[in-house]
């Protein structure tokens, strides 16, 4: 009397290494027994599944993480099964691929921006201060994950502080009176109106994106954005009167002069 059975795999456990094709036979004094692992790729070592986009397979390729797999991981959604014997690198490096965030480049820092003010370190109760940030694009090198890399800082945000309670924050750094072609005392998108004389400390906090790169001219994006605050700047607010004279002041000693 002799029996037989086959086990076999669907391509899903087959493409993961998980389950080989067995079969056996019984007879009345022996059972045999084999089994063999398929896997895709033809001639690829055992264990290792085809690169994507490769030839000899028709079943879905594996990616390196479960942990990764999310439907909005951009190599993961093209896929439907993962397991963890799979490395994934930077383009041109050995450093494994993770996401790199603020906290990665604590090493790198742009030069702290400058705030200006005009007039210079004083306004007037009820007039317009022009203030200006300067602050530009930056190149940082320096090393990340151990391997020598260049950070870029963009100035993305500029936030106010005046020093009388209040603040605004702007995309854009302003400009000088004369850079926008205007006269003195003219409102723009960054100056302020104090309503009261004293004396008050200004700060500017400037809002960074950074990108990085190890090989190759592709910028990445970091994670985050990283606050950048200038030095204080005093300014003295002050009154000022107006007075009728007889004439002109110039070259002359009437009333008020």
């Amino acid at each position: 009397m002799a029996a037989g059975f086959q086990h076999g795999c669907g391509d899903f456990e087959v493409n993961l290494g998980s389950c080989p094709n067995s079969s056996a036979g019984v007879s009345d004094n022996s059972v045999d027994v084999s089994a063999e692992v398929s896997r895709p790729g033809g001639g690829a070592a055992p264990g290792t599944p085809p690169a994507p986009g490769g030839t000899g397979a028709s079943a879905p390729w594996v990616y390196e993480n479960a942990l990764s797999c999310g439907s909005d991981d951009p190599i993961a959604s093209n896929f439907v099964a993962c397991r963890d014997d799979l490395t994934f690198t930077f383009t041109g490096t050995d450093i494994p691929l993770q996401a790199i965030t603020i906290a990665d480049i604590a090493s790198f820092r742009p030069e702290p921006p400058e705030l200006a003010a005009e007039p210079d370190g004083w306004a007037v109760v009820g007039m317009p201060a022009n203030f200006v940030a300067d602050a530009r694009q930056q190149v940082v090198p320096g090393v990340l994950l151990g391997q020598p890399a260049e950070v870029r800082f963009t100035p993305v945000g500029y936030t106010w502080d005046y020093g009388d309670g209040t603040s605004s924050t702007t995309a854009h750094p302003g400009a000088t009176w004369d850079a926008l072609g205007v006269e003195e005392f003219t409102p723009t998108a960054t100056s302020h109106a104090y309503t009261q004389r004293g004396r008050v400390t200004a700060v500017l906090t400037v809002t960074f994106a950074a990108e990085y790169r190890f090989v190759g001219p592709a910028w990445i994006p970091v994670q985050g954005t990283l606050d950048v605050a200038t030095s204080p700047m005093p300014v003295a607010v002050v009154t000022a009167e107006t007075m009728l004279v007889a004439g002109t002041c110039t070259g002359g000693s009437g009333p008020g002069c």
